[in-house]
């Protein structure tokens, strides 16, 4: 899959004009597979992990907060604030140094700290992966919010019907249907499919002298 994406970038960009960027969750096989694909085509391309999934850092606050949403939510409005500055790494060593703190604190060493240590880690292994700050001056999207829309919109809404079922070839031409009515070129594409069809089906069948006798070209 990751290499026929890159196929279909240089279908649409065959000079390699623009800069490529890739949206991931985290996974490490996907991650690697892009890192691959990129350098046996000689390309250098940035991974970046999906800003929602940074969320990690909503859990280890309301682990230092239970029962207190307020409270929470300020904290990780902070922290996340900081991660979208680029600065991932440092919000990791203060979850790990607040963390550290909380277990020595006899009052609070009750609290389960376990998304706290989710969160330190996700943020250390992929911190490389989220420099949103450099990203969002370059225009780069950071979140995949608009491709899992329209994968709803476009994909699920069409074919999750109750009691649907499909074949790979049948899907695939109501997808491509369903894009075009989607994206408002229905009307050119249907002139586009009915010039076609002439030209395949009669103007390539008749001598081209007659063409203009038997008014096929109108």
């Amino acid at each position: 899959m990751i290499a026929s994406a890159f196929d279909e970038a240089d279908r649409r960009d065959p000079q390699r004009v623009r800069q490529r960027v890739f949206l991931a969750d985290g996974n490490k096989q996907q991650i690697t597979a892009i890192g691959a694909q990129a350098a046996e085509r000689g390309l250098k391309v940035p991974v970046l992990i999906d800003y929602i999934h940074v969320s990690y850092i909503g859990k280890a606050a309301t682990a230092l907060h239970p029962g207190d949403p307020v409270a929470a939510g300020q904290r990780a409005d902070g922290q996340l604030l900081r991660v979208l500055h680029g600065r991932a790494k440092a919000v990791a060593a203060t979850l790990a140094s607040v963390a550290a703190k909380t277990r020595a604190n006899p009052r609070k060493r009750h609290l389960d700290l376990t998304d706290m240590d989710r969160a330190v880690t996700y943020l250390t292994n992929n911190q490389q992966h989220m420099k949103y700050d450099k990203a969002l001056e370059k225009g780069w999207p950071i979140a995949t919010g608009m491709i899992e829309g329209a994968c709803r919109f476009v994909i699920e809404d069409r074919f999750g019907i109750t009691g649907a079922r499909w074949s790979p070839d049948g899907a695939e031409v109501i997808l491509k249907l369903r894009a075009v009515v989607v994206n408002g070129d229905l009307d050119d594409y249907m002139r586009y499919y009915k010039e076609r069809y002439r030209d395949e089906h009669h103007l390539a069948r008749y001598d081209e002298d007659t063409i203009e006798r038997l008014n096929l070209a109108a």
